[in-house]
């Protein structure tokens, strides 16, 4: 069987957000039973303890994940990805163990957090409307849509909202809590994937000459392109505190949190220009442009270590310490105490965000990272480079 390890964790990922089909779980288990050791099977007796299972697959699992690296990478690099991974992995080799077990129907066992662990976010946001009431959005709904009215992602309305009452334009905000996301499609049909802590005020309507909204924290935008009666498209403008990104029609990442010095944008496809208080620059894919102090300075990066978070997972590569911890704090609503100052380690890898934080916290143990987390009052305190004996 041919199958290459992204699409592996693919199926890692839908099987822990119980969205994995039959077929798609048989996929799972096919690609597992491929392994050389013919005496490990998925489906195993029900007199074999869980911990059997997860030692044998892991052990195997383990060796696959390595075999199937195509790109040459340090070593420590290596052993973080494959640590994260098979920490993905663990999560799931008891839930096939009590599915195989337990029943032959395919099932979903729920990820609980337990008294000494910390779970991810997710679907969480409050909606402003322009007379100040806030509603709170449903955590069963993705995201909103913006048109005649306001409703969800499925079609269900959002209620309370008046939004068809009105004939004026309403300015509306969207704001995820540190440990939430959620989606917007605005009324041009723009959509905007919305990080953890985060807020977008816009408009229930655009004019005809210019789209604008404003931005604080962290957004991914898939920018459809409008045209007026003259067959001009009519420019969409984000503005945060240090950048104004203009676009004509594109996909790029923006980051922009108040809390941190710099800002950040990242083009996906298409064409930006970035305006600061120094001039402007113009951006083609694959190029970052990052405003500190009043000044931007454009690069090339790798894109998908920016936007990993649209698609439910963390990339580490990169991104200095701070910035890596910034992320997982505001998606685990963590407070980060560092004791001996910001260590200057540099973190590869990545992991979904759908695990509980000691899979995320793995990272940390292979850095050799001392830390302790305090659960009960969801602070983690980074300690320093552990002492070697």
């Amino acid at each position: 069987m041919s199958i290459n390890t992204e699409s592996i964790e693919q199926l890692v990922f839908k099987f822990n957000t119980g969205t994995i089909s039959a077929a798609e779980l048989q996929v799972l288990q096919d690609w597992y039973n491929s392994h050389d050791d013919t005496q490990v099977s998925i489906f195993t007796k029900a007199d074999e303890t869980n911990d059997q299972v997860k030692s044998r697959m892991l052990e195997n699992l383990m060796a696959r994940i390595a075999e199937d690296q195509s790109q040459p990478v340090k070593q420590q690099r290596l052993w973080l990805r494959i640590t994260l991974v098979a920490a993905a992995v663990t999560a799931i080799v008891f839930g096939i163990w009590f599915f195989s077990v337990q029943d032959t129907n395919v099932r979903h066992p729920e990820l609980v957090s337990g008294p000494q662990d910390v779970a991810p976010g997710g679907n969480k946001a409050t909606l402003t409307l322009q007379d100040g009431r806030n509603i709170n959005l449903s955590s069963s709904q993705t995201g909103i849509v913006t048109g005649d009215e306001i409703t969800y992602a499925n079609g269900t309305p959002v209620e309370n909202t008046g939004l068809n009452e009105r004939s004026e334009v309403q300015k509306l905000i969207l704001h995820t809590p540190r440990g939430g996301t959620y989606t917007i499609t605005l009324q041009d049909g723009t959509q905007v994937w919305l990080n953890a802590a985060s807020t977008i005020k816009y408009p229930s309507r655009f004019g005809t000459s210019a789209r604008m909204v404003e931005l604080e924290g962290e957004a991914y935008f898939k920018v459809k392109p409008i045209y007026n009666q003259k067959g001009e498209k009519i420019p969409f403008k984000v503005i945060s505190d240090q950048q104004v990104v203009e676009v004509l029609g594109t996909q790029f990442n923006m980051n922009t949190y108040t809390n941190q010095p710099f800002s950040k944008t990242t083009l996906v496809e298409g064409k930006v220009s970035i305006n600061d208080r120094s001039g402007n620059f113009t951006l083609t894919p694959g190029e970052q442009a990052t405003t500190a102090s009043g000044k931007t300075n454009v690069k090339k990066v790798e894109v998908g270590n920016y936007t990993a978070w649209r698609d439910g997972k963390f990339s580490f590569d990169g991104k200095t310490f701070e910035e890596t911890m910034n992320d997982i704090a505001r998606w685990y609503d963590l407070h980060v105490v560092y004791e001996n100052g910001i260590p200057e380690e540099e973190l590869a890898g990545d992991a979904y965000r759908n695990q509980n934080i000691r899979f995320v916290l793995r990272l940390l143990d292979v850095a050799e990272i001392d830390y302790k987390l305090d659960v009960a009052n969801r602070k983690l305190t980074i300690k320093g480079k552990k002492n070697r004996m």
